[in-house]
């Protein structure tokens, strides 16, 4: 009975929230339907890490280390690699992780980030229709339409669930919505990228502290007391921590071995900022594209698109200057300017003097920030609007500002139209070529061209608007229309330059279905070089070919933000990288020797070598019969058998890490940093089974840490309904 009376209560909600889910597939129909592949760093890094994780797990592992990355890899502590994500977890065991599934997942959080927009405006508003809206402008925005970055699109996804459920949790004695904004955060953390997780931090430390001067300030006793005040946010970070704490754990274990563990440099941290010019793509979004536009931010980085409609009622009703519009119009402000890098001095600012700024790259991520505070200021108005609340002073208004975009966007129009030859090239073909020709106008485009392409539409679109103000706005389904048509097509101009490829997924997932499944034997005799032979060769379509044909391979490529510090060092030393090439992934060497002589190694001598600055009693013994075979491969283990007929040092190549275990025949031995940057042990003569294991040890007890959290939060879950139910019973 409580189920069915909650769903009457809700039925328009869940009736947005199927809207919103259907508007949703259809403007990302390349990904919906399978018609285009995602592109770059979505191919690069993403897909095959996912892909790795994926397999781990159906093999009945935990993905602690990958021994196909980058010649072994602590993935549990890549925090961009989806290691940690419930979310990626769930698709896992669904199916083999292919590019099908990846897509599923990015349209999982466009789909969760418009849910989250909707429940947050209601919530501020009250009023169903203007957070559909503004939903849909969310999903539909610059940020969005990135999409290279899965990471980013999933900080998007739950930035709103945390804003808003902590926003109850102020304003509530319920503890539920305070254990909401936990797990909100604890997705924002897992599935996001790091430094969203920063600055969202921060943004609540700040409602923090705005309500706790509030509430010392008020003589009148506060609607929730200061105990229970107290206690929701200890619980907030208990559930946050609890559920958060293998992530937290394995990310500071690796910060040793990371490039950029001790921080980055400033240069560094300004790289991919945005830039004033860019601004016009808040009406001209297609001008992102324009080939003869000199900036140095990444395509995926330059889109601050929000909807035209939200210009127009952002300027006809300015936000009042309440608490929390104040609050909003400082995050919009510090988030521009922050994104703008170097251009301002917010980003040094916040890189010297405030903790942890100085640990991310991309100031043209605060867009997101940007584009939540816009909508959110706009959301007023609009409400207003849809409420035919106008009156006609405020109707005049609006049509005078309408008219007033419209000559801008007709003069640039014109003025590009000059300047532009996008008629001539739209000219010569037939209706069967259409989309090929359109493709090929906005891969050439030019800014005059784009100039011309997004301002005859959005003039379409300021025309329709004037004329439905010529009937008191009487009609608001047609605008609805009209809002949610001018985010499509927009999406539509944008989604090919910035979110998708010409790559057919077919072709992807045909590689990807192609993979031996488990962790096979098969071809760990050969050299590392042989087994890469092929890496390279459809780079563009699937990145690394040794990611999915589970070769163990090598490469000069690091393409990963979490690469490891001494792998760098390796991949620098020439003579070093030509010689482990040319090594299988285990041997015997019959000689250690430094660094310092690493350039005399001999390739073609029969005797085999390692770089290590270790004592040993080893002598060269040149022997051709020695043998070591890998007999079981696991995400986390090797088994070796060897055969010497006296001491030698067996050689690893997998990346050293101080969570790895070693014994022989059953008895622990020390495992030696070898060859700059993986492994070695002394082995004495005979016949021996050698295992090596990789035992985080902090980060398994962190994980039953997490399994007690889960627990308790789903026993109390249980005993809430069970007490609900009574209620409803007895009353």
């Amino acid at each position: 009975m409580k189920v069915f009376t909650s769903f009457q209560q809700n039925k328009i909600h869940y009736k947005n929230y199927l809207l919103l889910l259907v508007i949703a597939l259809l403007a990302y129909w390349p990904l919906t339907f399978g018609i285009f592949s995602v592109k770059n760093d979505a191919i690069h890094y993403f897909l095959p890490y996912r892909f790795q994780i994926s397999e781990t797990l159906r093999n009945g592992e935990w993905p602690f280390w990958n021994p196909y990355i980058y010649l072994g890899y602590p993935i549990q502590g890549d925090m961009q690699s989806g290691a940690w994500n419930p979310i990626v977890w769930f698709f896992s065991f669904i199916g083999r992780y292919d590019l099908t599934l990846f897509h599923y997942e990015n349209l999982l959080y466009i789909f969760l980030g418009a849910v989250g927009m909707y429940k947050l405006t209601n919530r501020l508003v009250q009023h169903s229709y203007t957070a559909l809206l503004i939903a849909v402008s969310y999903m539909l925005s610059g940020i969005m339409l990135g999409g290279q970055l899965i990471n980013w699109l999933a900080a998007a996804a739950f930035l709103p669930f945390v804003i808003h459920y902590y926003l109850q949790t102020l304003d509530s004695v319920s503890f539920s919505n305070a254990i909401k904004t936990g797990i909100a955060l604890y997705f924002l953390f897992t599935a996001g990228y790091p430094s969203f997780l920063i600055i969202t931090g921060y943004l609540l430390l700040a409602l923090f502290i705005i309500t706790f001067i509030r509430r010392s300030r008020n003589k009148v006793a506060n609607a929730v007391s200061w105990k229970i005040f107290i206690q929701q946010h200890l619980l907030l970070l208990l559930v946050f921590t609890g559920l958060s704490l293998p992530a937290i754990v394995s990310f500071i274990d690796l910060l040793p071995y990371y490039q950029r563990g001790g921080g980055t440099s400033y240069q560094s941290s300004i790289v991919n900022s945005f830039e004033w010019q860019h601004l016009l793509s808040f009406i001209f979004p297609t001008t992102i594209k324009a080939n003869d536009v000199i900036t140095s931010t990444d395509l995926t980085c330059r889109n601050v698109y929000a909807g035209l409609f939200t210009i127009i009622i952002l300027a006809a009703f300015p936000p009042k200057l309440n608490r929390r519009n104040i609050l909003l119009i400082c995050l919009a402000l510090f988030a521009l300017l922050f994104s703008l890098g170097d251009a301002t001095p917010v980003r040094k600012i916040c890189y010297k003097l405030v903790p942890l700024m100085d640990t991310f790259r991309h100031p043209s991520q605060m867009r997101l920030f940007f584009i939540f505070s816009i909508l959110l200021l706009a959301t007023p108005g609009l409400k207003k609007i849809l409420s035919t609340q106008l009156t006609p002073i405020e109707i005049n208004k609006l049509r005078k500002l309408t008219w007033i975009i419209t000559g801008f966007v007709f003069v640039a129009t014109v003025i590009a139209f000059t300047r532009s030859g996008i008629l001539t090239q739209g000219f010569g073909f037939e209706l069967s070529q259409l989309r090929d020709a359109l493709k090929n106008i906005l891969d050439s485009i030019s800014f005059s061209d784009a100039i011309v392409l997004s301002g005859l539409v959005q003039l379409f679109f300021l025309v329709s608007f004037l004329l439905l103000l010529k009937k008191s706005f009487s009609h608001k389904r047609i605008f609805f229309y009209l809002w949610v048509a001018n985010l499509f097509i927009m999406a539509q101009f944008v989604l090919p330059a910035t979110f998708v490829s010409k790559t057919s997924p077919k072709e992807i997932n045909a590689f990807i279905h192609s993979a031996p499944k488990g962790f096979p034997l098969t071809g760990l005799d050969k050299t590392i070089g042989e087994n890469s032979k092929d890496a390279l060769a459809d780079f563009d379509k699937i990145g690394l070919a040794y990611f999915y044909n589970k070769k163990i391979g090598i490469s000069h490529i690091t393409n990963s933000p979490s690469f490891l510090t001494e792998q760098g060092e390796f991949i620098d030393n020439n003579f070093l990288y030509r010689y482990v090439s040319s090594s299988p992934v285990v041997y015997i060497a019959d000689t250690i020797i430094q660094l310092k002589d690493s350039a005399f190694l001999e390739f073609n001598n029969s005797c085999r070598y390692a770089v290590a600055d270790i004592a040993t009693d080893v002598r060269e013994a040149c022997d051709p019969d020695d043998t070591a075979v890998i007999k079981k491969l696991t995400a986390n283990s090797f088994e070796i058998e060897t055969q010497r007929l006296s001491a030698g040092y067996l050689v690893v190549i997998q990346s050293y890490h101080h969570h790895w275990r070693a014994s022989i025949d059953g008895e622990k031995t020390v495992i030696n940093r070898t060859n700059i940057s993986f492994m070695g042990i002394t082995i004495p003569a005979g016949k021996h089974t050698i295992v090596f294991h990789f035992t985080p040890g902090n980060t398994i007890k962190a994980m039953w840490v997490m399994l007690a959290t889960l627990t308790l939060l789903l026993v109390s879950w249980i005993v809430s309904l069970i007490r609900q139910n009574r209620f409803n019973h007895q009353s």
